[in-house]
C-alpha cells in the first residue's frame, strides 16, 4: 500500500468529531483518519442506491400491511354481522 501523503480537510461540528473519535476507538483503536479511509474505501454508490430503494420498499410494505390489516378487520366485522343476520333469519 502506498504511503498516504495527500491531505483532505473535512469540516465537522465538535459533536461529529467526538462521534468519529469514539467510533474509531471502538473499532480497535483505529485513528480517525484510518476509519475515514476505510469508510471511503467501503462506500459504493450503487449499493447505497440499492439500500435506499430497499428502504423505500420496506416503508411501502409497512403502509400496505397497515392498510391490509385495516381492511381485514373491516371484513371480519362485516362477516360477523352477516353471520348474525343469517342466524336471526334461521330462528
Amino acid at each position: 500500500m502506498a504511503a498516504a501523503t495527500a491531505r483532505v480537510v473535512v469540516l465537522m461540528t465538535p459533536q461529529e468529531k467526538a462521534a468519529l473519535d469514539i467510533k474509531a476507538a471502538s473499532a480497535g483503536s483505529l485513528s480517525a483518519a484510518e476509519l475515514v479511509r476505510r469508510a471511503v474505501d467501503a462506500y459504493d454508490i450503487a449499493e447505497q442506491h440499492e439500500a435506499d430503494d430497499l428502504a423505500r420498499t420496506l416503508e411501502l410494505f409497512g403502509h400496505t400491511r397497515a392498510e391490509t390489516l385495516r381492511q381485514l378487520d373491516a371484513t371480519d366485522r362485516k362477516l360477523d354481522d352477516t353471520l348474525a343476520a343469517l342466524k336471526r333469519l334461521d330462528a
